[in-house]
């Protein structure tokens, strides 16, 4: 085992509080055994012993560390760390909290790369002329061509670097872009990556952020988006009862080993692989519950970094290479509140700035305001009865509200924008119409096939979640109007409206399915129109979904190889930004699923190969 695998035994395993399963406090508070809850007591039992006499042990290397040290705070900089140290720079990685991952850990783990070698398996030939000009046509009057030159020229080669060098293996997605009406948009610039068995990395597997709950089933079993079929349709044939019978029993043999489920899908496979690929290099080293404090100057240079280890102890680092930022952004911070809507975020709650504090401390600036500063999304929110324990907070991007039959509507009863809509668009819409609230409505064969945020589509067992405040039920629409302070009359008509939609197969208000994005997320089985269907089998159900963000967009300014630039338009030397910490070369608007981390990789491995001396100081070269 690696150097940083002996020591995580003793580092990171003596407390166990996955911070996105913060809910298990609420219900061991009723007492109840959930698996989250379990999964604390089974770790607090079997490290009690673990002291923290044993951590300051662990944490006795920083002395050790070379000179030569580029420091690297998560999450995007696991992609600078696997470029660095394939090239012999020595990389140290610290993370604040337990658990690596960040808010890709959260995400699908999509990344947006026009001109990919995969989307010629689609038969899609894209090119990147074809690219700038659907981007010039989104980004507008923002549009860097240095910066954005930049990334579409090194996307594609990030993509094939990372699949010859380290775990990451990604695949093709037929999906759409977000504005797929405009000039140069294209199919299948999004694409995944391979879900990853967590078993390769042993007791690592274990401080992988959890995903969001409603994106797992049984506290923390995770499913490949290609499987989700199977598991929805178990009966239908002997090879998914097989299939699902052994996902199951995989899930609980890691549960008592681990603790929680070691498959890993969607952005927690990112996360893995790029965590198996640094374990497995002796130029890296992992560190977490270390949060990075201040920069250390030299002459203006960026040198080290100061860092707080859990035990309050202090540790100088030297960092002659420099420091690569990628904190996650400002999202929960304070200070988010200058630039994005006061709502609520989905991003894990230690996301507080501390990027942007650095860099500014050490001479960086912060860019000019974008038209939208944050990855909007509408957020639906499940409050504990009693009071205790935290909100938990489930981002609607399209699983639910793209499916035929839902309905969406404000608190006057009637539909304001296409259900299907992208959720950028679709929380903008909520902002101009100055909507806090919406309803999604769904009957009971909805909620069965398609589920509603955190309440997973039969045959998963929702009644716990069923008997909370999360859905509100009637046994009709009227009912249910009256349940939500509604005029009843106007929901019915809306309903009925919607009814009709689904049987000529038009929407001739909001023109729903009439696109390639809206019948992407439909279901082929619906007919004329796949985005349309019926809501007219009681119970009804409505979730309360708000205006809400899962990350921010607006960051540091950064040029094409990632460095961080002062108030004067010149790099502070020694100090990079990467991901959600510096501004995304989109400016604000969002071209496609995976704009946030697609971007976000490609700028990390640019940093990289700059730090190992692969790359010039500028491309105008």
């Amino acid at each position: 085992m690696c150097k940083f695998g002996r020591s995580r035994e003793h580092i990171n395993l003596i407390e166990f509080r996955p911070e996105n399963a913060e809910e298990s406090a609420q219900e061991r508070q009723r007492g109840r055994i959930t698996p989250a809850s379990l999964a604390v007591r089974m770790n607090k039992r079997r490290f009690r012993d673990r002291t923290e006499k044993h951590a300051q042990q662990a944490f006795s290397r920083p002395s050790q560390v070379p000179d030569s040290l580029t420091i690297i705070v998560c999450c995007s900089g696991l992609t600078t760390a696997a470029v660095a140290g394939s090239f012999g720079q020595h990389v140290l990685v610290v993370e604040k909290s337990r658990y690596f991952g960040g808010t890709t850990a959260y995400s699908s783990g999509g990344i947006w790369i026009p001109a990919n070698k995969y989307q010629k398996e689609l038969g899609v030939h894209d090119s990147l002329s074809k690219a700038r000009d659907y981007l010039k046509k989104v980004v507008g009057n923002l549009y860097e061509p240095l910066k954005m030159n930049a990334f579409l020229q090194s996307g594609p080669e990030m993509v094939e670097w990372m699949e010859q060098n380290t775990a990451v293996k990604f695949r093709s997605i037929p999906l759409p872009d977000y504005h797929c009406t405009e000039v140069g948009a294209s199919t299948g610039r999004t694409i995944g990556v391979e879900s990853f068995d967590g078993r390769q990395l042993g007791v690592l597997v274990r401080d992988i952020r959890y995903p969001l709950q409603g994106y797992s089933a049984f506290g923390t079993m995770q499913v490949d988006p290609f499987d989700l079929e199977k598991f929805k349709k178990p009966f239908s044939n002997m090879r998914n009862l097989s299939f699902c019978l052994s996902s199951i029993g995989n899930y609980v043999f890691d549960f008592f080993k681990y603790g929680k489920g070691s498959y890993l899908a969607n952005g927690n496979a990112l996360v893995g692989r790029l965590l198996y690929t640094l374990k497995a290099n002796p130029n890296v080293q992992l560190w977490n519950n270390t949060a990075a404090s201040t920069a250390i100057l030299d002459d203006d240079k960026v040198t080290g970094l100061l860092v707080v280890l859990a035990s309050g102890k202090e540790l100088r680092i030297q960092a002659s290479k420099g420091i690569v930022l990628a904190t996650g952004g400002i999202g929960r911070s304070e200070e988010a509140k200058e630039y994005i809507p006061h709502e609520w975020n989905a991003q894990p709650k230690g996301i507080l700035g501390d990027g942007k504090r650095i860099a500014i401390q050490a001479g960086g600036s912060m860019a000019k305001a974008n038209p939208d500063n944050a990855i909007y999304v509408p957020i639906s929110l499940l409050v504990p009865a009693n009071g205790v324990g935290p909100i938990r907070r489930f981002p609607h991007f399209s699983l639910d509200r793209s499916k035929p039959g839902s309905i969406i509507v404000d608190s006057t009863g009637h539909r304001f924008e296409n259900e299907s809509a992208p959720y950028q668009e679709f929380v903008k819409t909520m902002h101009a119409r100055q909507i806090k609230k919406a309803y999604m409505i769904g009957d009971k064969h909805f909620l069965k096939e398609y589920g509603m945020g955190m309440v997973l589509p039969w045959p998963y067992p929702n009644w716990r979640i069923l008997r909370t405040d999360y859905l509100v039920q009637d046994s009709t629409v009227e009912g249910l109007a009256n349940k939500l302070g509604i005029p009843p009359d106007a929901l019915q008509k809306t309903v009925a409206q919607c009814n009709h939609n689904a049987d000529t197969g038009l929407d001739p208000m909001f023109h729903r399915g009439e696109t390639v994005y809206d019948r992407f997320y439909g279901d082929s089985a619906a007919k004329p129109n796949p985005s349309l269907g019926y809501c007219s089998t009681g119970p009804f159900y409505a979730l309360p979904i708000y205006p809400g963000n899962v990350s921010a967009l607006i960051g540091l300014r950064t040029d094409e190889n990632a460095r961080v630039l002062g108030e004067d338009g010149n790099p502070v030397p020694g100090l990079f930004a990467v991901g959600c910490d510096q501004n995304n070369v989109m400016c604000g608007t969002y071209p496609g699923g995976g704009s946030s981390i697609g971007p976000a990789m490609t700028f990390a491995y640019r940093a990289g190969l700059f730090l190992a001396g692969l790359r010039g100081t500028s491309d105008r070269q």
